[in-house]
């Protein structure tokens, strides 16, 4: 299923595990108009007691306009799941245009 949270267009497949360590494919889009830089893209889980992510981070250092980027993580299912319930939480940096300062924004968590 594909979500929208923009400047963010997210997929995760398949969205159904059965029990045991499996990898997932995430994919994430710019419908923004302007380049996103430093994304820091972290996986969660709603039900953290059955399923848990080995390794739920991944930095993305330039995304452009309509461009998109895809990125594997191993999960661990201690059950079957017809739905898989993550959210996926992206953090970037924005430069203020002539000041050259940066700061961070929280874009806010982009739910599955």
């Amino acid at each position: 299923m594909i979500r929208l949270k923009h400047p963010i267009e997210y997929e995760l497949t398949p969205d159904a595990v059965e029990r045991g360590s499996h990898w997932l494919t995430v994919r994430i889009k710019n419908t923004g108009d302007n380049d996103l830089q430093n994304l820091n893209v972290k996986m969660h889980s709603l039900d953290s007691i059955h399923i848990s992510f080995r390794n739920p981070n991944y930095y993305i250092y330039d995304l452009e306009p309509n461009e998109e980027k895809y990125f594997e993580v191993e999960v661990q299912a201690n059950k079957t799941s017809s739905c898989i319930l993550v959210f996926v939480d992206v953090r970037m940096e924005i430069t203020f245009t002539g000041t050259g300062l940066m700061r961070e924004q929280v874009l806010g968590d982009l739910r599955i």
